[in-house]
Parts: structure tokens; sequence; C-alpha cells
């Protein structure tokens, strides 16, 4: 009986022991914490469809921004108007210290497309668009970010507090060579 004691006692301290080695190690935290976006090149999703024809859907030009633990959650939907053969391509980068930018540009999408072909679908009515879905984490600390579509400036918003926001966007954003 006394092998059994001394047995079950000797488990029940080393159970104390791996239990207690494995709760510090449960409990403590290792590596590093999450420090939130990177401050000097956030990474951002996006989501494009088009270009088609443009279908201007209600509420669709908005920018939100909201805090979310070590970063500000920035979403953004928007329905550019650009000429044919061109689409949306976007960027978000820092510009100085605390300000950001969410760049949105057409570019060549690469189709060869024929001035007639351009001046048919102008004259069926059908301006070309593309619809954008973007969203991006900034630090907690950003001053401002801007949204642009061309360079040309759309929005500023200002860092004011934790709460979520919803900014206005045009909709749909005008991107045409003739907006330039």
């Amino acid at each position: 009986m006394e092998k059994f004691t001394t047995a079950v006692a000797g488990a029940f301290v080393l159970g104390l022991v791996a239990g207690a080695i494995g709760w510090a190690g449960f409990g403590a935290p290792v590596g590093t914490a999450d420090s939130g976006p990177d401050a000097e090149s956030p990474g951002y999703s996006l989501s494009t469809s088009g270009p088609d024809c443009l279908d201007v859907r209600p509420h669709g030009g908005w920018v939100h921004e909201v805090a979310v633990g070590e970063s500000f959650a920035v979403t953004l939907n928007a329905t550019v108007v650009h000429d044919p053969g061109r689409t949306v391509s976007a960027n978000v980068s820092r510009t100085t210290p605390g300000t950001y930018r969410i760049a949105l540009e057409t570019v060549a999408d690469g189709r060869e497309v024929s001035k007639a072909a351009a001046n048919d679908s102008r004259r069926e009515g059908c301006r070309v668009a593309t619809h954008v879905r973007l969203g991006t984490g900034l630090p907690t600390d950003y001053r401002q970010f801007d949204v642009t579509v061309n360079g040309h400036l759309l929005l500023t918003v200002e860092n004011e507090d934790t709460t979520g926001d919803l900014y206005q966007l045009p909709n749909p954003v005008n991107a045409t060579a003739s907006a330039e």
C-alpha cells in the first residue's frame, strides 16, 4: 500500500509541475503581439467588377472607417465611370508620416479599342464603368487619409475618434478623360 501511495503522490506532484509549466506556457504570450498594420506600406484587398455599361447602384459611393483593435479598418465602395479600353486599379500608400492616400487610377486594360468601337459605345448610351471595393487597415495614430481618382482629390478623412464613420463619395465617380 505504501508503494501505491508513493506512486500516487509522485504522479500528483509530477502532474502539478507539468500542469504549472503547461499553464505558464499556455497563458504567457509567445512571440510578439499584433502591433497593427505596416505604417510604411499598409496592405489592402481590392475587388473590381467590370468594365461594363454603367449601372448606378443606390448608395454605392462611400468610405467607412472604424477603430478595430490595433488599427483602423477602412472600406471603400465606388462606381468609377471611365473611358473604353481602361479599367480601375488602386493603391494604398503613406504620403507623409501620419497621412495616407487611397489612389484609384484608370489604366489601359490591355485590349485594343478602336475609335469606332468607342464612338459606338457612346452612341448606344453605354457609359463604361468599373465597380470597386477596397479594404485596408491604417495605424491607430494616422492623422488623415485622402481618396483620389487619377490624382484628383475626392475626399479627405481626418482621424477624429474611434467610432465608425461613413463618408459619401460621388456616385458614380467620373474618371473619364473629359473629367481630367
